[in-house]
């Protein structure tokens, strides 16, 4: 928004500008990107999702609900954070500078289920390892392990609550007899 309270355009596209605040995580590469508060947090979050046998012995729909789990973390804090990448011909550009322009669900899953990946290869040990974790990522863990479950049996609890199972109707259920 202008100072005037209307809505910033970009030159080129009258699309409006994405001013990135700290709970922005940003797609690209570079010490700027990495850096970022945003993407930092990111980090912690899918860094607190360690488990060893995360690649061979979790199924999809528990990696997916893991990664659903971070985005909606990112999403629910205070301003929402938003997962962007840099929109047109500006790949190229360092820095924070825009155009910047907002992944689609498809792509933000995508990406966190990547990152996922990544923090529990075996030749990736250090993933986050210098990241300050934010005291609500500290949280957010203690949470989580205050159920007492292993991350496994965390995720599948969090597939469940996506699909509860229907209770069947007395209709449903065999007459003895």
């Amino acid at each position: 928004m202008s100072k005037q309270g209307h809505p910033r355009h970009h030159p080129l596209n009258g699309q409006e500008c994405i001013q990135v605040h700290d709970h922005d995580v940003l797609s690209g590469r570079g010490v700027n990107i990495a850096q970022h508060p945003g993407n930092e947090r990111f980090r912690a979050l899918v860094n607190t999702r360690h488990d060893e046998s995360y690649c061979e012995s979790f199924t999809t729909r528990e990696k997916r609900a893991l990664a659903q789990e971070i985005i909606d973390h990112i999403q629910s804090l205070d301003p929402p954070g938003r997962f962007l990448k840099r929109n047109g011909k500006s790949h190229s550009n360092r820095g924070l500078a825009g155009p910047w322009e907002e992944l689609s669900p498809k792509d933000v899953l995508k990406k966190t289920c990547q990152a996922l990946r990544d923090c529990n290869r075996s030749d990736r040990s250090g993933y986050a390892a210098a990241v300050k974790v934010p005291e609500d990522v500290k949280q957010n863990t203690e949470e989580r392990l205050k159920s007492g479950m292993s991350l496994k049996e965390y995720a599948a609890a969090a597939v469940a609550r996506e699909n509860p199972s229907p209770i069947p109707s007395a209709a449903a259920i065999p007459a003895a007899g």
